[in-house]
């Protein structure tokens, strides 16, 4: 009985010696794309799990933009508008003490034109930016990836995402921009008109801090991503004391915990 143990022993290990044989020198000849697209499909991305998609964020938003994409950016509007009201009024309301200074006069009138024409370039540029359609233009290339397979579902959501980093990066810049210019803009007209229309400039100059205070769809979009993303593997970091055994002596740890 022992001998034949010992036997259905020796056949079972040399039969999982053959198919461990067998499987690394497929494993060794295995087709690399192949063994590459096994990985990827094994493997768990935030992209893919994050609801909804940048992709299908991306295609939500690609019909707001085509429908009133000039219309998203309306707090720089109220900004450069109330600049432009403030510097037409002012327009030839000189302070009565300095009216009779041809500098001052001359000083004056530059600086309500370079308002207008501050208040106009913002008008025309984020028109520009709108009329290139951002998020229409990063789906059309989206939508020229195939495939079905991981690698190729992981590829259109990562340029999904740059394709929303790009235009709210920015509009970020822009944002402050506008608030520096126009508050520039407005601040240097208070000094030559008539105390009685310092008003208006003095509205400008609070209004200046719109695309401050309402944050742009572009911007909120792509901050919005990243949020979802980074709830899908978020890390918990914390310290606390650790003693392995009775023998040993407390010491102190820090522990990452992966919640999903």
């Amino acid at each position: 009985m022992h001998h034949l143990f010992c036997r259905i022993l020796s056949v079972i290990l040399i039969w999982n010696s053959f198919a461990f044989c067998q499987d690394k020198n497929e494993l060794l000849h295995a087709d690399p794309s192949k063994a590459e697209a096994s990985f990827l499909n094994s493997l768990d991305y935030p992209e893919l799990q994050v609801v909804p998609r940048a992709s299908e964020r991306l295609q939500m938003d690609a019909f707001r933009e085509n429908d009133n994409g000039w219309f998203m950016f309306w707090p720089f509007h109220i900004a450069s508008g109330a600049t432009l009201m403030a510097a037409l009024i002012s327009k030839n309301k000189f302070d009565p003490d300095k009216e009779n200074d041809e500098v001052f006069r001359k000083n004056a009138d530059f600086k309500v034109n370079a308002a207008v024409g501050l208040s106009v370039s913002w008008f025309a540029l984020t028109y520009f930016i709108s009329a290139g359609q951002p998020y229409t233009s990063e789906l059309n290339k989206i939508n020229q990836i195939k495939g079905k397979d991981k690698k190729s579902l992981l590829l259109r959501e990562r340029i999904a995402e740059e394709g929303m980093q790009k235009p709210a990066e920015l509009v970020r810049m822009l944002t402050y921009v506008s608030t520096f210019t126009n508050l520039v803009a407005a601040g240097g007209l208070m000094d030559n008109v008539n105390s009685d229309y310092n008003l208006y400039a003095g509205i400008a100059m609070l209004t200046a801090f719109m695309p401050l205070i309402f944050k742009n769809k572009y911007v909120e979009n792509y901050e919005k991503q990243l949020e979802y993303k980074h709830k899908i593997y978020a890390p918990v970091v914390f310290t606390d004391f650790y003693r392995p055994n009775l023998y040993a002596h407390w010491s102190p740890r820090l522990v990452m915990q992966w919640t999903f």
